[in-house]
């Protein structure tokens, strides 16, 4: 069928991009369109399209310009003043009340909004090339065991460490989905890139561990809903997906004194196993990251790595203990949130630490990691 070329444009934002280009690719899923109202229908009444486990409809409701829009005829799709794709409109339909779409899944939409269904393309799509990337070194590695993990490392800490080495052993390719933070005093996304990298670089086999950026969707950031980590991790091609237990949507409660999560029927109709992990703490007993699960000291024992705690710790400038995090990854932090501390650095750093004798200008990253190396040292008497 052929459709009007207009130049008719809409403005969408990078959450709405993202969500568009995860469809287009095939991450949610077979249907690679925007469905029209007797497929979200089905969708929001079954929670099924075409036999696949699917918990929102793929439809799109454009936040304005619903006067412009016609079906039949081609949309350009703006951001930043930029054309970043296009919908051929198919079909428009009104949702009624209590209809709730992958773009807004956490909230009910208003009565009566314009929906658009249809083929559509994005141009020079991010996530398909890191789709792209993935499968060639998948092939590469000839992976076959390949385990998803989605989190906001925010911050990156030692319980996390623990998780991705436990991983490795069982997998031939670990794959990090990285995630936005859900509150407003979260990191941002380029820094949290960044120390995820340079930790991966200088303590784990880099080649076995691929690192997919979900930078500016929003969709996943609330963590209200494991089952969508678990549609994107099987459809990209991973044969496990790894939560934590406290996964703040993963809803545990106990059946037969056996723990149960809203995962389990999903594993057995999809086809992905699903592991949840237990919390890691550090027992200053046992003198090691251990798991709740498998330590015999209690909880005045635990050194827990809470996240927003080592957060504040962060932002009001403090270094967290070694025992939390990794010097490499606070120093990062540390020297982005506060760049150019202190004026007179390098007199500070040569002053007190040792050198070969050659003066060298030193980056706070570089400064931050020698005081922890310091922190960490005993004196004997």
């Amino acid at each position: 069928m052929e459709f009007q070329e207009k130049n008719e444009t809409l403005n969408i934002n990078k959450n709405e991009l993202g969500i568009l280009s995860l469809i287009k690719e095939g991450l949610f899923g077979t249907c690679k369109h925007l469905m029209n109202e007797e497929e979200s229908q089905k969708i929001l009444k079954t929670h099924k399209f075409k036999g696949e486990i699917f918990p929102y409809p793929l439809s799109f409701a454009p936040r304005n310009n619903e006067e412009n829009l016609k079906a039949q005829t081609r949309l350009n799709l703006l951001l930043n003043d930029e054309i970043v794709g296009h919908i051929d409109i198919k079909n428009l339909f009104r949702n009624d009340e209590n209809f709730i779409d992958i773009f807004n899944p956490n909230e009910c939409l208003l009565k009566n909004k314009m929906r658009i269904s249809g083929e559509f393309e994005i141009y020079n799509s991010e996530i398909k090339t890191l789709k792209e990337n993935f499968l060639k070194i998948k092939n590469k590695l000839n992976a076959k065991r390949i385990t998803a993990l989605f989190s906001s490392f925010d911050p990156l800490h030692r319980a996390h460490e623990r998780m991705f080495r436990w991983m490795i052993d069982k997998a031939d390719l670990v794959v990090i989905f990285l995630i936005e933070s859900y509150k407003n005093d979260g990191f941002e996304f380029t820094l949290k890139e960044k120390y995820l990298k340079k930790f991966i670089q200088s303590y784990l086999p880099p080649e076995h561990i691929f690192i997919f950026p979900l930078k500016g969707i929003d969709i996943f950031h609330s963590r209200l809903n494991p089952g969508l980590e678990s549609i994107i991790a099987k459809n990209l091609g991973c044969t496990k997906f790894v939560v934590g237990q406290n996964h703040s949507g993963l809803g545990m409660f106990y059946d037969h004194n056996q723990p149960k999560t809203i995962l389990d029927d999903f594993s057995k109709d999809y086809g992905i196993e699903i592991i949840v992990l237990p919390e890691f703490v550090f027992c200053d007993k046992c003198r090691m990251i251990v798991s709740t699960k498998s330590c015999p000291h209690g909880n005045h024992h635990h050194i827990h790595y809470d996240s927003n705690s080592l957060k504040n710790l962060l932002r009001a400038g403090l270094i967290p203990p070694a025992v939390f995090m990794r010097k490499e990854v606070s120093s990062i932090i540390l020297s982005s949130l506060f760049p150019k501390r202190f004026k007179n650095m390098q007199q500070i750093y040569y002053s007190l630490f040792p050198t070969n004798g050659i003066l060298e200008y030193k980056e706070d990253e570089e400064f931050y990691q020698k005081l922890l190396e310091i922190h960490q040292m005993s004196y004997m008497v």
